[in-house]
């Protein structure tokens, strides 16, 4: 007899997600979470959720700025970094009260405090303050997440050169900072540190920001809108080394010989897994050469009874990523046959205007000799963006020439994470551009540009 038909390791997105529907399903469930006050991961304590607190001041802050060109004057707008690190706390203690005590406890989940360690494939070690637990379970599903990297080179001291984890505690926000590297964590700190007035510089060794997306024609105008508000962006070059000369000075030395001081150096590329002393390849845990956890299409490991989810196993590290997985593997475990289509997850940067995409690009199509129809348009021939005075911004939709089926979106401008969401679920559907270019949308509203998009696609649209 066990204690639990399963136990999930890791109270994060994935985690939480699994344990969740395991436990609507009848199922017998712990969840077991190493950080004290650990309920969310990453996305609600560290990540997704108080960095878009944030971001949600720092647009604020702007918009007072220019309120002006909306015909109210505003004086003497200034930062006060107390109530916004109140309000990054109010905002992660009460998403982790709702799962707590909202939706964990009452479908009788059981929280275990503590590391796991896998004794066998039904055996876990919990260890707390030096006590030991055992917990038999018929299934472990491992869900432990990631956590920033401390790459030996950059000599991370979480002071002088910090991590996101240190950069989102801003009580006192530097005079000037460098950010290593341009994806979606160096720009969003980019974003806030610029907009209350550090001086920032970028430093991504990609010759484009963005690097995972292939399309420089997008990139390009995201980093030029940067630029023109203020960052500094060196792309295509890389940084050599990190030296701290006093507290409060750090020099950064680039390949081309070039060096930037700084107070502070953010080291926003690279994650650890959490997935070392845990036994998994001593019970026989395929892992792939970057040490993730190989699954199958059920999020099974290659241990039946084990299931891997969330930023440990391939693909982006993305909380909507993991919160799918989770709930794939435990229809799964409950005895559903559910399917995840892994090459339909979208993402987007919380900048301003934002960033969006799903799919592939169209350079991504020509490299793998795919013959495609693109539409594309920028955000100043729709009406509301006009009224709304948010014209910056560029879409494009890529679909396949003979059936005309959505193989990927970009978008850059206002709303792009919400605007994402319709060709996301047209292409989920393995939807073609006229199921989108033939939808009547509501005037005037930032969607139109998606249906417009999609005629211009089809050599259909007004705008060209």
């Amino acid at each position: 007899m066990y204690d639990y038909d399963v136990v999930c390791i890791g109270a994060g997105s994935g985690g939480c997600a699994c344990a969740i529907r395991l436990a609507d399903l009848g199922e017998k469930v712990a969840l077991v979470e190493k950080r004290k006050n650990g309920t969310g991961g990453t996305c609600v304590n560290r990540g997704c959720i108080p960095t878009k607190v944030l971001v949600r001041s720092a647009e604020v802050f702007k918009e007072i700025q220019s309120a002006k060109n909306y015909g109210i004057e505003v004086e003497n707008a200034k930062i006060n970094l107390a109530t916004i690190n109140k309000n990054i706390n109010t905002t992660i203690k009460n998403i982790r009260f709702g799962l707590d005590n909202m939706i964990i406890k009452p479908r009788n989940i059981a929280r275990i405090e503590g590391q796991a360690i896998l004794i066998d494939s039904h055996t876990i070690k919990i260890t707390n303050s030096g006590e030991d637990k055992i917990a038999t379970c018929k299934t472990i599903v491992l869900a432990m997440g990631s956590e920033p990297a401390l790459i030996p080179a950059f000599n991370i001291d979480r002071e002088n050169i910090i991590t996101s984890d240190e950069a989102l505690n801003i009580e006192n926000l530097p005079k000037s900072i460098v950010i290593v590297g341009a994806g979606a964590l160096g720009l969003e700190f980019g974003y806030v540190y610029s907009t209350f007035g550090c001086d920032v510089t970028i430093v991504e060794m990609m010759d484009h920001v963005i690097p995972i997306m292939n399309d420089k024609e997008v990139t390009d105008q995201v980093e030029k809108t940067l630029k023109k508000s203020g960052l500094k962006i060196k792309t295509g070059c890389s940084i050599e080394k990190v030296e701290v000369m006093e507290p409060g000075t750090v020099k950064c030395s680039l390949e081309n010989g070039e060096e930037i001081i700084a107070e502070k150096v953010l080291v926003a590329i690279g994650r650890s897994l959490n997935t070392k002393n845990m036994n998994l390849e001593e019970l026989g845990i395929k892992l792939t050469k970057n040490n993730l956890v190989e699954i199958n299409e059920h999020m099974q490991t290659s241990i039946d009874n084990i299931f891997a989810v969330g930023d440990i196993t391939v693909g982006p590290q993305l909380s909507h990523k993991a919160q799918k997985q989770g709930l794939i593997a435990a229809e799964y475990i409950a005895g559903d046959r559910s399917l995840m289509n892994a090459t339909v997850i979208p993402w987007a940067i919380f900048i301003h205007p934002e960033i969006a995409a799903v799919g592939i690009t169209e350079n991504d199509a020509k490299t793998k000799g795919i013959d495609v129809i693109v539409g594309k348009l920028s955000f100043n021939i729709n009406e509301k963006a006009m009224a709304m005075q948010k014209t910056t911004g560029i879409i494009k939709i890529v679909a396949e020439k003979n059936s005309h089926k959505i193989l990927g979106a970009q978008i850059f401008g206002e709303d792009a994470s919400v605007l994402i969401s319709e060709i996301t679920t047209t292409m989920d559907h393995n939807g073609t551009i006229e199921e989108i270019a033939n939808c009547i949308h509501a005037h005037p509203a930032l969607s139109e540009i998606v249906m417009e998009t999609a005629k211009n696609a089809l050599g259909k649209s007004f705008h060209k």
